[in-house]
């Protein structure tokens, strides 16, 4: 049996998890040329991606003060 709507309807399939948290462990950085991604592995939240494709390439040589700018950017 299918059911068709009239209209698409947009469904919460996974249930949402909210986290308080005060501060960010990472534990592993790592950078995937091939990919053109840098990942960030944190304690409390799982895996990040800090910079994927065009923004890999503007991104360059990247430092730990990058890192923090741009977690503090992505979850702001």
């Amino acid at each position: 049996m299918k059911i068709t709507f009239n209209i698409p309807k947009e469904i919460v399939v996974v249930k949402e998890i909210k986290k308080t948290i005060k501060e960010l462990t990472i534990e592993e950085i790592t950078d995937n040329s091939g990919r053109k991604t840098v990942k960030a592995f944190t304690k409390e939240l799982g895996q990040l991606i800090l910079w994927e494709g065009a923004a890999y390439d503007a991104a360059g040589q990247w430092t730990d003060a990058d890192v923090q700018a741009r977690v503090l950017e992505l979850l702001n």
